[in-house]
């Protein structure tokens, strides 16, 4: 019999929930540990569809990557997927930051995607000291059109969003999945061009003082690359679980 607590057991090998940011909320959130699993379902989040999708091909385990309670709940009414999954006996198991910490996580999938396409030095560093995002060094500079092209591709973005004025070649590059243009000023002089998400206004004009290059290829695509990832290593610890990639879709649309 498969439990809740063997997947939690399972992911916490790879990805340790342990080495998670203060401010996160990863781990067992939903459910009863000693559960027998009878199909988990891998997403980006845990959505109305994805919660759909589960009881539809009978997965009680939910894996995602972004918390499904985020912070303090002070009621949780029953049109909530809270209440639903609870009612419904669906755990949660979320696994935020240490998947992007973790060596071989997120932001190591990032990398890989861009070697099909460039030529990478093996000296990859981490941004911070705990391991959060990734500094790399290209053997060959490219611009910073050229690099938001490659970009585009390796990630399979509908858009990508890059500084209007840059225009020195770029040799090193920094990646952060999901939003980390807060990182900007832990990153200047450290490298060329910076590869996150959700950028938000004012840190096009910070980019911009720092000297540093600033590509947005959006949340969604910076992430839902974990998707297959985490299936190859549920299905490698448990050949015989039902397991479902669910890469629901950009949420949003661009006219």
């Amino acid at each position: 019999m498969i439990t809740v607590r063997d997947i939690y057991n399972i992911i916490d090998q790879s990805a340790p929930f342990g080495t998670q940011k203060t401010w996160d909320n990863s781990g067992f959130l939903i459910g009863d540990q000693n559960q027998e699993v009878t199909g988990i379902l891998i997403s980006l989040d845990i959505s109305v569809n994805a919660l759909k999708k589960a009881q539809e091909t009978g997965c009680n385990l939910i894996f995602s990557h972004h918390p499904v309670i985020f912070s303090a709940l002070k009621n949780i009414y029953s049109d909530t997927i809270v209440y639903q999954m609870i009612q419904n006996h669906v755990a949660a198991v979320c696994c935020h930051t240490p998947l992007d910490i973790a060596q071989g996580g997120i932001n190591d999938l990032i990398v890989d995607k861009l070697k099909l396409f460039l030529e990478i030095e093996n000296n990859i560093e981490p941004i911070e000291a705990d391991g959060f995002g990734r500094i790399l060094s290209l053997k060959n500079s490219v611009t910073l059109p050229e690099f938001a092209g490659i970009a585009k591709q390796a990630l399979a973005c509908e858009v990508v969003r890059y500084s209007a004025e840059y225009q020195d070649k770029i040799k090193k590059i920094a990646i952060c999945s999901g939003s980390g243009a807060s990182m900007l000023e832990e990153l200047a002089g450290r490298c060329d061009c910076f590869l996150t998400g959700d950028v938000k206004h004012d840190r096009w004009y910070k980019a911009q003082e720092l000297k540093i290059a600033l590509l947005d290829c959006g949340h969604y695509h910076t992430e839902i690359i974990m998707i297959p990832y985490i299936a190859q290593v549920l299905r490698n610890a448990f050949p015989e679980l039902k397991i479902i990639e669910f890469a629901e879709g950009n949420p949003v649309r661009y006219a």
